[in-house]
């Protein structure tokens, strides 16, 4: 009789262990997913933000804005950067064109960073033309790197046939491990 109890006690035992073994699982791919969908909402956010910032970028008073001026990045990693152009003059001007150019800390340009704008996908826009206090924002900057040392580097981009001449701002890129 002593052994039929010892027998209906492991298979209880043996139960319940089943038992907190099938919650524990279901709980941890619940948990799982509310980190995936935690993890959707914020890469969401984060496009939403850059959004507005682009349309905010449309009201300033600069004639050239680029947000942000400055970022960090991993080797062989991508990341953009938005751009506004505006026309502060008081007549229309035509024409209007940006140019980016990447280079190394130091001035000496640089084959393995490549800066590009995402309207023409080179290093030069397409050419606007810009009423009074009107401009172009949410001109992306795409920045790739493709082997670079780690460091400071930067993609100078320079706007042409302004009101007030030409623009030049810099978008600094630290790459870093």
């Amino acid at each position: 009789m002593d052994k039929k109890a010892a027998v209906e006690l492991s298979m209880t035992t043996i139960i319940i262990i089943v038992i907190g073994i099938t919650i524990l699982s279901l709980g941890l791919v619940w948990i799982r997913s509310v980190f995936s969908d935690v993890g959707e909402l914020t890469s969401g956010a984060f496009e939403q933000g850059e959004t507005q910032i682009a349309e905010i970028f449309g009201g300033t008073d600069q004639p050239v804005a680029l947000s942000p001026s400055e970022t960090k990045m991993s080797q062989g990693e991508t990341t953009t950067a938005t751009l506004a152009i505006n026309n502060l003059g008081s007549i229309q001007v035509s024409g209007v064109y940006a140019e980016v150019e990447a280079k190394a800390f130091g001035g000496a340009a640089t084959d393995t960073l490549v800066c590009a704008f995402s309207d023409t996908l080179s290093g030069k826009t397409n050419t606007y033309s810009l009423n009074s206090g009107k401009g172009i924002s949410g001109l992306k900057v795409l920045v790739e790197d493709q082997g670079s040392n780690l460091g400071t580097y930067a993609c100078v981009i320079t706007v042409y046939n302004l009101p007030d001449g030409t623009e030049t701002t810099s978008l600094i890129i630290n790459i870093e491990s």
